[in-house]
């Protein structure tokens, strides 16, 4: 038998309930309607800019380099035997002379916008809620300032398509999928053809009011050689500087990350040159831009960039990314006398102590979070050195920072930007941390963290994607709050976060675009950030959903994070805004302090 639960303190007996039960009667019955029709409000537009972030190009132009090339690079693959110098056409064909692709493309040119359809911006019906409209509990009274940074984001790589034209030259991303291609792998040749279809998207994005857009530029496609001698591409400039135009036209507000992953063919990280290139490709981006772009990220998740013992880059390249960060930022501060805010932007799961009684599984936790947060975040936010643990790891290729390089780097953020998807938990493993940590041939050295979605008790922590991200908002405050006390930067911007939900691609179209799971994520979430805003003491200055479409997940189309579906069979590549789009911005009209 069962023993009832003892009464607990406070709570609200159910003789003291005034709710009084309707008499049971028969009435006529009438058909009501269930839903209203309601349509989303599109951005004012242009975009008025009451102050310009640095000096147009005009005058910015006297910055750089006199002796650097502007020319405009057209891919001729027959031209490969042609000698005409280490920059010129032929040298340019060579470039692609091993990457290749067996998918064609519809566009070779621009496309020009047409208006969305009235019938497109039809809200979904509302979602059931028991909360009434005036009660606290439903954080009605909880409202973000008006310049609060909210929208959606997309890479270079992973949406524009196209890598072969403009110009462009190769990237270290563009033999995923190249021929010979046995494995069916996608390419980014295709993606979703935002090459030539971005004014739509920008378009699409100011009719049902997404007030920024966080994109990445390619590298490649302004210097096709990647190095400092490279000439600069025309086409590739001409191309971003019409894509920051079309934002303002359309009331969008420009977020642009200046490496997203797509490093060139031959410069990564772990090339000592890798800084001086970066700032040389950096100072061609901000001269032409820097004027109407308030927001700047420099490199894109690059914590996530090292690994292994020996991996590739090794963990000791990391000054090259420091490096490279500090002089741009040094440089757009000092030099260009730019106004905007820079940053650069981490990736991180949230680890926690899978038993946090334990101490082992809390310095498993802060452990993981020393090797993919402090590695990076220590010397740009607290001029602090590598963590003790990481440097204390017998025979790791990890040389600390010098007081010189410390002073150089520290400060080199004006806010903190990263992509918190999820959480997960961390263990030690079975032989003890320091055990491993002084074995390198352990099979989980360097780390020596064990990492799972599963709690103690056996059950998932929450709703599974079809990656890596979790339904979880129960760990949202913790997230935000362990980089707010840790690092203690002057804000918090959200750059990523979404959720694929499962197999998302195997369902009919109109079914993808009832996209629940994805639409509670996001609520989910945004409501534990406005608790941490208001509850915890958090800046959080915005948040930017990924993404902007279903794109290319580095060799994957059906890994889909998009907020609108892509129809990549009808020769158009027709956008379809999902469910979760129209929730996003209900979202934040409801929390936008007027």
């Amino acid at each position: 038998m069962v023993e009832a639960p003892e009464a607990v303190s406070g709570a609200v007996s159910p003789a003291t309930c005034s709710v009084t039960l309707t008499t049971n009667s028969y009435s006529t019955f009438n058909w009501t309607a269930a839903t209203t029709t309601r349509y989303a409000t599109s951005l004012d537009s242009p975009l008025k800019l009451t102050t310009t972030y640095a000096p147009a190009y005009a005058t910015a132009s006297s910055l750089l380099p006199a002796n650097v090339t502007i020319t405009s690079y057209s891919l001729n693959r027959a031209s490969t035997s042609a000698q005409d110098g280490a920059y010129g056409q032929g040298a340019y064909a060579r470039l692609w002379e091993n990457i290749s692709y067996n998918t064609s493309i519809p566009f070779t040119t621009t496309m020009s916008p047409t208006p969305v359809a009235s019938s497109e911006l039809v809200y979904p019906p509302a979602l059931y809620t028991p909360c009434p409209s005036s009660a606290e509990d439903c954080l009605t009274c909880y409202k973000l300032p008006t310049d609060f940074i909210w929208g959606v984001a997309g890479s270079a790589f992973q949406i524009e398509g196209g890598l072969t034209y403009g110009g462009r030259g190769p990237g270290a991303l563009d033999t995923i999928g190249s021929l010979p291609n046995t494995a069916g792998t996608a390419n980014a040749e295709v993606s979703d053809m935002n090459y030539f279809l971005y004014k739509q998207d920008i378009a699409r994005l100011a009719a049902i009011g997404v007030p920024y857009y966080s994109f990445s530029i390619s590298w490649t496609r302004i210097l096709p050689f990647g190095n400092v001698s490279t000439p600069v591409n025309l086409p590739g400039l001409q191309h971003y500087d019409d894509v920051i135009n079309t934002c303002i036209q359309y009331g969008v507000t420009p977020v642009v990350t200046l490496l997203h992953v797509d490093t060139p063919l031959n410069m990564t990280y772990n090339d000592d040159a890798f800084p001086d290139a970066f700032l040389n490709y950096a100072k061609q981006v901000m001269t032409h831009y820097g004027d109407r772009v308030k927001y700047w990220v420099t490199i894109n998740e690059p914590n996530i960039g090292f690994g292994g013992s020996y991996g590739n880059p090794p963990y000791s390249k990391a000054a090259n990314v420091l490096l490279a960060n500090a002089k741009v930022y040094h440089w757009y501060k000092e030099v260009l006398k730019g106004t905007g805010q820079i940053t650069i932007k981490f990736a991180n799961n949230l680890a926690l102590p899978l038993d946090s009684t334990n101490p082992s599984d809390v310095r498993a936790a802060q452990r993981y979070q020393d090797f993919i947060l402090g590695f990076l975040g220590n010397s740009i936010f607290l001029g602090q050195n590598y963590p003790a643990e990481m440097l204390n790891t017998t025979n790791f290729n990890l040389t600390a920072l010098t007081a010189e390089q410390l002073s150089y780097i520290n400060g080199t953020a004006d806010f903190w930007s990263f992509d918190p998807y999820t959480a997960q938990y961390a263990t030690s493993p079975p032989n003890g941390i320091d055990a491993c940590a002084a074995n390198p041939q352990d099979p989980n050295y360097p780390v020596c963290v064990i990492n799972t979605n599963v709690q103690q008790d056996g059950w998932l922590m929450g709703q599974a994607s079809y990656a890596y991200a979790y339904l979880a908002p129960q760990y949202v405050r913790q997230q935000l709050g362990y980089v707010w006390n840790t690092f203690k930067p002057s804000g918090i911007l959200i750059a990523e976060f979404g959720f694929n939900p499962w197999q998302e691609y195997t369902k009919p179209v109109v079914y993808q675009l009832y996209d629940l799971e994805r639409t509670l994520y996001y609520q989910e979430f945004l409501s534990e950030t406005l608790k941490s805003v208001y509850e915890d003491g958090v800046n959080v200055i915005g948040a930017l959903a990924w993404s902007v479409l279903d794109n290319d997940e580095f060799t994957s189309y059906e890994q889909q994070y998009g907020v609108q579906h892509v129809n990549r069979t009808n020769g158009q590549f027709t956008r379809s805004f999902k469910r979760s789009i129209f929730d996003y911005v209900d979202f934040f009209h409801k929390h936008i302090a007027a």
